[in-house]
């Protein structure tokens, strides 16, 4: 049995990557020892593997490339993308993978190769996109049925389209087009055998450790002057867990729109009072979920801070032990806010102890 975690490891280009490790290696370091004995050139022209960027990264160019890695992550049969190259951040370059296989006790990663682009039709690919009516679904024949499902590739419709929804676009040419390439015997160069078996339960937590790992640096990369609406917060906050997504498709569903003292209350409230009642085993959680909401406090627009201060706040401030835990999670800047402004001037939270 092989063990798997991820860590932050230095790169040669002074940033730091998060990379997994087995049995004590990193699949860099693995990547680096195969190449060094290889005759394939291609493979060697892409060391250093040490400063790839993980595919796994929220940080790629294109968000309908990181929805289609993260779905593919989930799948129990797959050629798997797990490094790219750091100057393209897409799939169109170095794409190293993994044949994954899973079950319901283990994780197999077989064989270790990378992605050859000789094979690629680009023109097959564009006709795989929102144009694959054969890929639609009863939701989607409803909503492009009877417009964009009948224009021809290359139409002024069709580029105003995937102009205007290229996420979505690039998404269903990845799983119509990219992913049946990736299964097709060939299109790999497969470097190493390696046989890797992993427990289940700790590979689960393994992708959950990265999934947080990534969303840290994404709220930790917000600019001082970046400014989050209503929308932009919602996305945020549902980008903090695996499913956070699929509550929020529901929620819009569900109500028509997005109902952000809800959604947030669903999302960040909740489950951070869960985690803060067991918060000796949570701390990486929490951190990154105080992280979020002082994010919203302050980058947010007059009606996210009122989120903060009326939903969360006040929902955090019920039980005496969860408030106070709270307050060694935030910051001194914010905890001095909510001390002075909040519990002052908000009414509902009368009687609730200053954070120390």
């Amino acid at each position: 049995m092989n063990r798997i975690t991820t860590t932050e490891m230095a790169t040669p280009y002074k940033y730091k990557e998060n990379y997994w490790v087995i049995d004590g290696i990193s699949l860099p370091e693995y990547l680096d020892t195969w190449a060094s004995g290889a005759v394939d050139d291609d493979l060697k022209s892409m060391q250093p593997f040490l400063g790839l960027c993980p595919a796994w990264s929220k940080r790629l160019n294109w968000k309908g490339d990181i929805r289609f890695v993260w779905k593919l992550i989930e799948m129990d049969s797959v050629v798997l993308p797990l490094l790219l190259c750091p100057d393209d951040l897409d799939l169109d370059c170095i794409v190293i993978v993994a044949e994954v296989e899973k079950t319901k006790d283990y994780v197999y990663w077989n064989r270790v190769g990378y992605v050859s682009h000789a094979n690629e039709d680009f023109e097959e690919e564009k006709r795989n996109g929102i144009l694959n009516l054969c890929a639609y679904s009863d939701e989607d024949w409803e909503k492009y049925g009877d417009n964009i499902a009948l224009e021809d590739v290359n139409s002024y419709a069709w580029k105003e389209w995937i102009g205007k929804n290229w996420e979505e676009e690039l998404y269903r040419r990845r799983m119509n087009y990219t992913l049946p390439y990736y299964q097709t015997e060939g299109n790999i160069c497969w470097i190493k055998e390696v046989g890797w078996v992993f427990e289940r339960a700790e590979y689960d937590q393994m992708v959950k450790a990265f999934w947080r790992m990534e969303v840290r640096k994404q709220l930790e990369n917000f600019s001082e002057d970046e400014v989050i609406d209503k929308e932009k917060c919602a996305y945020m906050i549902a980008d903090l867990t695996l499913d956070g997504k699929k509550i929020l498709e529901q929620h819009q569903k569900v109500y028509g729109e997005i109902l952000l003292h809800l959604l947030a209350g669903d999302l960040i409230s909740e489950p951070l009072i869960e985690l803060l009642k067991h918060h000796a085993d949570s701390v990486d959680d929490i951190d990154m979920y105080c992280k979020a909401i002082e994010v919203m406090w302050r980058n947010g627009d007059d009606e996210v801070v009122n989120v903060v201060d009326v939903t969360i706040l006040e929902r955090l401030s019920d039980e005496e032990c969860i408030w106070q835990r709270f307050g060694t999670f935030i910051s001194d800047k914010f905890k001095e806010y909510i001390n002075k402004e909040v519990l002052v001037y908000n009414l509902m939270m009368g009687g609730v102890k200053m954070l120390v």
